[in-house]
């Protein structure tokens, strides 16, 4: 896979031929409208996508408390003390 390639869809792996020849009709449906459904799915250029989550990420630098340390201080959970191993 190169770079700029569209984002892959995961489906559970399929069955060895065997045991798809001993599929009875319900099988055989429910296995095509998977794969309808697989089809229709919209799927965009990673080299678009990851730059965006990129930024999305970045954005949210500022509001995080465990990236920005002065939000943690304001944080009455966090504990005072320094942890120790017994």
């Amino acid at each position: 896979m190169g770079y700029g390639t569209n984002v892959l869809v995961f489906s559970p792996p399929e069955p060895p031929a065997a045991a798809m020849d001993e599929w009875d009709l319900p099988q055989w449906k429910k296995e095509v409208e998977s794969l309808k459904y697989q089809l229709a799915y919209k799927r965009e250029m990673s080299s678009k996508t990851i730059p965006e989550f990129v930024k999305w990420i970045e954005d949210g630098i500022p509001e995080d408390p465990f990236l920005n340390p002065e939000l943690m201080k304001n944080n009455p959970w966090v504990e005072k003390g320094k942890c120790t191993i017994l």
